[in-house]
């Protein structure tokens, strides 16, 4: 919903803007999605990792890089922080150096100037996420809790502080999106 509200902000503000969301942004991206939610065995955290990449890879290619260069704005809903917190932070072994290794091959210089980081308690997200029921399930986030996946994010923001931005989600719509406004407008 955020997303769509930035999108809509933006584009009234006479940005041209290209909204897409991993890891279906692509053409790749569906084929992955189906693997990792409709698989018929759970995969590793690496496989996640470098499937995940594989449709990163094609949507920064077809997407994101034709969009920039066009002058377009990208608002992606998802991009590789959501990788380090879903598929890194609390792994058993240490995949940063290989998401690093990866992110460099894959996505170069199409880093984002600015990350929002919804921030929203653990318990509220679950019970969001049982209401939404939208069809846009995570398999991550099946087989990972919820206070797994928010320390994930929020050492994500921590890890890069200047480019990610933690906003209190666990408010009114409004109040939540005059916050991430805040944290955009300067870049117009």
């Amino acid at each position: 919903m955020q997303v769509k509200r930035l999108v809509e902000r933006l584009r009234a503000e006479g940005r041209s803007v290209v909204q897409t969301k991993e890891p279906d942004g692509g053409r790749l991206g569906k084929e992955v999605r189906a693997i990792l939610t409709h698989g018929d065995r759970q995969l590793e955290r690496v496989e996640e990792l470098l499937l995940i990449n594989a449709a990163r890879y094609d949507h920064v290619q077809s997407v994101i890089r034709p969009a920039l260069a066009g002058g377009d704005w990208v608002v992606s809903d998802r991009y590789f922080d959501s990788t380090y917190a879903l598929q890194v932070f609390g792994a058993a072994e240490d995949l940063r150096p290989l998401l690093d290794a990866v992110l460099q091959a894959v996505v170069g210089d199409a880093r984002p100037h600015v990350t929002i980081i919804l921030d929203l308690p653990p318990d509220r997200a679950a019970a969001r996420r049982t209401i939404r029921k939208d069809g846009l399930d995570d398999p991550a986030e099946d087989m990972r809790d919820f206070f797994q996946i928010a320390d994930g994010f929020r050492s994500a923001a921590a890890n890069d502080p200047d480019r990610c931005h933690l906003v209190n989600a666990d408010r009114a719509e409004e109040e939540v999106a005059a916050d991430i406004w805040s944290r955009i407008s300067p870049l117009l």
